[in-house]
């Protein structure tokens, strides 16, 4: 976590020779949820602002009872802490327009002599990182896959994030504009596979049928586990089909070769998108690749026939797919190098390692 310091300050205030407003419309929020407790608060020693490698000025962590014990952590950070001036339009994002929480179980989080467990924290300066650096905000409905336990070496199911509003109440005004409380959410391989087939709202209402909404659990199972809760998220896959509108992953690369459209995914990409791309287009319904600089919209095939746009520019190339070619997805390999579908002729895709990926 670079300069980021383990040892907590409180309260929560910004460095004394620093005029925020933003940051104290944040405090003042959170204040009034937890009138009477001073929160803890993790600083960053060297700002990113300043040269440093945190992106998050700080973190503050609230000690919560109910509906279980947890530890109630927000960042500061993502909006603008520090203008003076307030802005003419009020719904004017500050910032980045948001700033992240996540509350996580723990019975320790009510001994006043714990400290909730570091990983949280530099898990919340990764994701600010990743936003920081590629430009890709992450809102309440997005889901990331993190590739592996969220808390690296734990005993946990959970490897996957799911994102929500936080229920103290949001979006926030403060005098540099509009700021979302974006709260994040420990989820299972699985449950990510049923956001990107279905919704993530839908996905976090199931497992809040048995497990405290919005709550991240490291030791709960995964609500597969549940016949009668999987049957909740299938009737809504097949009555609703996906409503992910778009994806964004870190590698995409489109360009025209004599042989075909060449589209450049990472390896871990192939089952993401054929789950996306089969649940929309057989709903009538297209649905958007981003790259960081590229896009690719794959549509329902029509009648005429293929579609294959090369990129040019910054239009988005299109490529449309046969019921045929929808499935043809789930079977394209996870390995590196060029591949072929016979269902799906023009494309080549060409696997590489390897990815971050967020979705909306």
């Amino acid at each position: 976590m670079g300069l980021f310091s383990r040892k907590p300050q409180s309260p929560a205030t910004p460095p004394p020779d620093d005029d925020a407003p933003g940051w104290d419309a944040i405090t003042a929020h959170f204040d009034a949820a937890y009138p009477g407790q001073k929160p803890l608060h993790y600083a960053s020693i060297l700002k990113w602002r300043l040269g440093g490698d945190d992106p998050l000025d700080g973190i503050s962590v609230y000690r919560a009872a109910t509906p279980l014990p947890h530890w109630h952590f927000v960042t500061y950070g993502y909006s603008d802490l520090y203008a003076t001036a307030p802005v003419a339009d009020p719904d004017q994002d500050s910032g980045y327009g948001i700033e992240m929480t996540l509350r996580l179980v723990d019975p320790s989080a009510l001994d006043p002599n714990a400290q909730p467990p570091s990983w949280v924290l530099n898990m919340l300066q990764n994701l600010a990182r990743y936003v920081f650096r590629s430009g890709n905000v992450i809102y309440a409905k997005h889901h990331l896959d993190a590739n592996g336990p969220i808390a690296v070496g734990a005993n946990t199911q959970l490897t996957a994030l799911a994102f929500t509003d936080d229920p103290i109440g949001t979006p926030l005004h403060t005098p540099a504009g509009l700021v979302r409380l974006v709260q994040g959410v420990g989820i299972t391989a699985q449950e990510l596979t049923y956001a990107v087939e279905w919704n993530t709202d839908g996905v976090l209402d199931v497992i809040g049928r048995r497990w405290p909404r919005g709550l991240t659990i490291m030791d709960r199972p995964g609500l597969d586990s549940d016949p009668a809760l999987v049957a909740l998220v299938e009737e809504g896959i097949k009555r609703e089909g996906s409503s992910l509108a778009a994806t964004q992953v870190e590698t995409l690369a489109i360009e025209q070769s004599p042989d075909g459209l060449v589209v450049t995914l990472s390896a871990l990409a192939p089952p993401t998108l054929a789950r996306s791309v089969a649940s929309r287009l057989p709903f009538g319904r297209e649905i958007v690749l981003y790259g960081i600089s590229q896009a690719v919209q794959f549509i329902p095939e029509p009648p005429t026939g293929p579609v294959r746009t090369p990129f040019q520019g910054d239009e988005v190339a299109e490529i449309s797919l046969t019921p045929a070619g929808v499935a043809a997805l789930a079977g394209l390999p996870q390995t590196p190098g060029d591949h072929r579908l016979e269902a799906v002729p023009g494309v080549i895709w060409r696997l590489v390692d390897t990815d971050i990926q967020r979705s909306n």
